[in-house]
């Protein structure tokens, strides 16, 4: 019997789960090397669920484990792959599961886009408008800690800006790397601006852990006219690229004790050529520059929008 399981951690397996042929699907690459790294089990990372057939798809979900949204997206595509058999693994009340339920039974065959779509710009910079879908980081809003990043990158590498902070380079073409990209916010806004605005050659990579967050970053980069290669990795940027690039920024999530955070300056660390800035941001300084100053002992902090934007130079 071939069965999906769909949503699960590698903590919320159990090895009579993963008997017979068992695919495991997550959204998420961290997730995936996760559960290969317990169970050796076969597992996908893609923003959408794999084709069939499937005797038995089981769906783990929740208010705690996933968005009410990316439930019912991921809901429409379970019933999109018409499996012999369905089991919802629901956690959480009788009456949330039942909520659920009730948003598809009526009209199971309806299909809808869950996609968002909202606007962002930078001073001197047009209106891009970008778009993402449920699982994204800030589906359906505008990251104001982004917009707070992308605009003080944007002003510090305008060629207009005599204190630009790579102008000892003058690199032909401004190499960017933009690490936990999401939907593509930042590194698409510098992009654009730097592209349209000083006529600068721009190349750009995006890496995010998150399936669809590629897929988002991707679309918007391809909406936008804006070359950039988009990687899906958890371990930062590939061996290939250290020492290449001349501007690291990136948005690291704050749980973990900041472990996240480490492997985003780690990445930036190695990834800058010399002269190189990066650029992080977080609400509160006070519990990122201790971790930034471990990978460069220059940090100026900028506030921009109420958070704070990290800056230092790579010697």
């Amino acid at each position: 019997m071939r069965t999906l399981l769909v949503g699960y951690k590698a903590a919320d397996l159990t090895a009579k789960m993963l008997e017979g042929d068992v695919t495991c699907h997550v959204l998420d690459v961290y997730h995936r090397h996760a559960i290969e790294k317990v169970w050796h089990a076969k597992c996908i990372c893609s923003a959408h669920l794999p084709e069939g057939p499937w005797d038995l798809v089981k769906f783990h979900t929740g208010p705690k484990v996933m968005s009410g949204e990316l439930s019912l997206d991921l809901l429409q595509e379970i019933h999109l792959l018409k499996p012999a058999k369905f089991e919802l693994d629901f956690v959480g009340r009788e009456r949330d599961r039942n909520d659920l339920l009730s948003k598809v039974k009526d009209d199971p065959d309806r299909i809808r886009s869950f996609k968002a779509e909202w606007p962002a710009s930078v001073p001197g910079g047009k209106k891009l408008m970008f778009t993402s879908y449920p699982g994204c980081f800030c589906h359906r809003r505008l990251d104001e800690g982004g917009l707070a990043l992308a605009e003080v990158v944007s002003k510090d590498l305008s060629i207009s800006n005599i204190q630009c902070p790579i102008s000892n380079i003058q690199p032909s073409i401004l190499n960017l790397l933009d690490m936990g990209c999401g939907c593509g916010l930042v590194g698409l806004l510098v992009a654009d601006r730097l592209k349209e605005g000083d006529k600068a050659s721009v190349s750009l990579v995006m890496v995010d852990s998150h399936s669809r967050a590629v897929e988002a970053a991707g679309e918007n980069a391809a909406k936008f006219g804006i070359a950039a290669e988009v990687i899906l990795a958890d371990d930062g940027s590939p061996s290939r690229m250290d020492g290449t690039f001349d501007v690291f920024v990136g948005n690291p999530p704050y749980y973990s004790d900041y472990r996240i955070a480490d492997v985003f300056l780690e990445t930036a660390k190695r990834a800058l050529k010399t002269g190189g800035v990066c650029y992080t941001v977080c609400k509160n300084a006070a519990g990122l520059e201790p971790v930034q100053r471990r990978y460069f002992p220059d940090v100026a902090v900028i506030p921009r929008r109420g958070y704070a934007v990290l800056k230092s130079v790579k010697n």
